[in-house]
């Protein structure tokens, strides 16, 4: 069973470490799961099932036995590329890839954002480390009319975003945070760092400045 939770993971580009972090709980104790020493806990199911991107009806019944690896019904992995790196800081120079260098990274596809240009982004900088440890992420990128088109009912509150704008000298410049709306006229754009250093982006009417390019819907963090 395990096996196959295992060969998952690397087909999805994550690691053990970043199932047990989905599921709230030490390598030590996942490793105790695949060892047979420890059952998932039933609010464990909901976060594992996400993190491997499989139903979790499916998961269910895949935990106590009932279904086999071939009827969990994993999503289909296909190929998005790599087009550049986002700064996880202050606004800094959006980096972009050459066509030539783009890399191959593996999407789970999500049926909800079918039909979507779908792209992926590394980070560099340390304002999201908590979350996006630099370096180590690659953040999975739907842009931000194909997200609204495919979530008419929801918002950006409590999303990670991709917010870009224009320097003073006329360069492109992009950051990476987590979006909170406060009311009509404020939003202020988090960083999630254990460096005290990284203040809120505060936005208002009279700040337009930015622009939010693209909402993260997944991310991909290595070792």
């Amino acid at each position: 069973m395990y096996d196959y939770i295992k060969e998952r993971l690397k087909e999805l580009g994550k690691t053990q470490k970043d199932l047990a972090e989905a599921m709230g709980i030490e390598t030590p104790h996942l490793s105790a799961v695949f060892k047979g020493i420890r059952l998932v806990k039933t609010a464990e199911i909901i976060p594992m099932a996400r993190c491997l991107n499989v139903s979790i009806e499916n998961l269910t019944k895949y935990l106590s036995g009932q279904i086999s690896d071939a009827e969990l019904i994993a999503k289909p992995i296909k190929q998005i590329f790599k087009v550049g790196y986002v700064q996880a800081g202050k606004f800094n120079d959006a980096a972009e890839l050459p066509r030539s260098e783009w890399q191959a990274v593996p999407y789970a596809v999500d049926d909800t954002y079918s039909g979507a240009d779908i792209f992926a982004l590394g980070v560099h900088g340390n304002s999201m480390n908590k979350i996006f440890p630099p370096d180590k992420t690659t953040l999975v990128c739907c842009p931000i009319i194909d997200w609204a088109d495919k979530n008419p009912d929801d918002d950006l509150n409590g999303k990670y975003i991709i917010a870009y704008r224009t320097s003073p000298d006329g360069k492109i410049e992009a950051t990476v945070k987590k979006y909170n709306r406060i009311d009509e006229n404020l939003v202020i754009l988090e960083p999630e760092s254990t460096d005290p250093e990284f203040k809120q982006i505060v936005l208002t009417p009279d700040n337009n400045e930015y622009k939010i390019h693209a909402v993260v819907i997944s991310y991909i963090r290595s070792c």
